[in-house]
């Protein structure tokens, strides 16, 4: 019995689809990585604001590098439904850690930012 070309890609499409549902967490669209997303009135962002009012928005879980840019400091941390850690170098080579909880406001200079863990 011959299987023509169309039918075996049919086949292997069908095969590689199914074992990426099964390699799939049950709850991998709950959980969408760590990203930055415009900030918005929403309570459950992670919210790092500068002295002048500028912020920069975080949501989802995981691990991110913060990127150097004019508004990695911040003077204020707003939590939201998130727990975690994020570190920031206030002085070349002195890396300070900050532990966070669900629903903190923190205060303090938290700058320049360099890493942001957010819990799953």
């Amino acid at each position: 019995m011959r299987i023509s070309f169309a039918a075996k890609a049919a086949v292997a499409a069908a095969v590689a689809a199914a074992s990426l549902a099964v390699a799939a967490p049950a709850n991998a669209g709950q959980q969408a990585g760590l990203t930055e997303v415009r900030c918005t009135a929403d309570q459950g962002q992670l919210m790092f604001t500068k002295f002048m009012g500028f912020s920069r928005c975080f949501e989802g879980v995981g691990d991110l590098d913060v990127q150097p840019t004019f508004n990695t400091e911040a003077s204020w941390v707003t939590t939201g439904d998130h727990s975690g850690w994020f570190s920031y170098e206030p002085t070349p080579g002195d890396v300070k850690v900050q532990h966070f909880g669900k629903n903190e406001s923190l205060s303090g200079s938290f700058y320049p930012l360099r890493h942001i863990h957010v819990d799953g």
